[in-house]
């Protein structure tokens, strides 16, 4: 069984490597990402609540997507009038409780989002094709692996 020592060098040296790497990964992908985003005219919490509004699989209330974005809920509700008025969010009565009202993504929502991950799956798909073969293939195995024990429903081919 390996020391404490060995483990804690491991967990430093690993989160020091991943740091670096995600690092770069941003360094690389940063300035494209603020740019085509800046080109939307939202606000950063507005392209937040979007993403949470994506990973969501049933429409929320303003409360719960205040909560999870970290905003009030006056401005919350100020983000989502202007993601309404523009057509990325619908904004529909709860059927249980007309005071409440329901949150989801509008297809023109979804389809901008899609874009600019489209964006960023190109960025990625350039850099990894810069790797030779076997790094290639060594880092699918060592993420693949990884996923499997952190979010095992992600885990992809």
């Amino acid at each position: 069984m390996p020391s404490i020592e060995r483990v804690d060098e491991s967990v430093r040296s690993t989160s020091a490597v991943l740091r670096t790497f995600l690092e770069h990964l941003a360094e690389m992908h940063g300035r494209c990402t603020a740019d085509t985003i800046a080109t939307t005219e939202l606000t950063l919490s507005q392209v937040r609540m979007l993403l949470v509004l994506r990973q969501k699989c049933e429409a929320i209330s303003v409360n719960c997507l205040a909560d999870e974005v970290g905003l009030s809920l006056a401005a919350a509700g100020r983000g989502v009038d202007r993601l309404v008025g523009i057509e990325l969010v619908d904004r529909r009565e709860d059927a249980t409780d007309r005071r409440v009202k329901r949150l989801s993504l509008t297809d023109k929502g979804t389809e901008l989002l899609d874009k600019q991950f489209a964006l960023k799956d190109d960025d990625l798909k350039d850099m990894v094709t810069r790797l030779p073969t076997e790094v290639r293939a060594r880092l699918h195995d060592a993420l693949s692996d990884a996923l499997i024990h952190l979010s095992p429903e992600k885990v992809t081919s």
